[in-house]
């Protein structure tokens, strides 16, 4: 019943009638996917990680961002050489902190560190490509994206 009511509105004059897609579907689905790469990966990793050089990690997307919006068609960003610059110092921070956590730590594990990695990079892959489809779609815009979840979540919530 709730995906019944997300799909169709209520029209006086003919009843039902089909939403308007903005985008296509793949593009839902590309999304979701990557969300809930970066979910499990980011998740997962606190196995093998102890949660400050996760947290450490995390930090870091700024970096990978950046990196992927200069790659990604649509965007292809620009940055002046002094955050760059910054990028790399908070990264070479990254690397000592985990560097002297791995000798004093016993959940430390590359394993974890590749998870969160996979994680890092799906986030930065996400940030850009829902930047992407704003740009592309006037009609879309992050106030639907958000009435849309509100909705979502409560239809949810009174399924039980």
């Amino acid at each position: 019943m709730a995906f019944a009511r997300n799909m169709y509105t209520i029209d006086s004059s003919s009843g039902f009638s089909p939403k308007k897609m903005v985008n296509p579907w793949k593009t839902y689905v590309k999304l979701s996917a990557v969300l809930m790469g970066s979910h499990d990966l980011t998740k997962g990793s606190l196995a093998f990680l102890n949660y400050p050089v996760q947290l450490m990690f995390k930090s870091t997307k700024v970096l990978l961002v950046m990196v992927m919006g200069a790659f990604i068609p649509g965007l292809r960003r620009k940055y002046p050489a002094h955050e760059y610059v910054s990028a790399i110092l908070l990264v070479l921070g990254l690397i000592l902190f985990t560097l002297a956590d791995a000798q004093t730590s016993p959940s430390f594990s590359v394993i974890g560190v590749i998870m969160v990695i996979g994680a890092l990079v799906m986030d930065s892959f996400l940030g850009n490509l829902q930047e992407v489809i704003f740009n592309m779609n006037p009609e879309t815009t992050q106030e639907k994206y958000s009435k849309h979840g509100i909705r979502v979540l409560s239809h949810l919530l009174d399924s039980g």
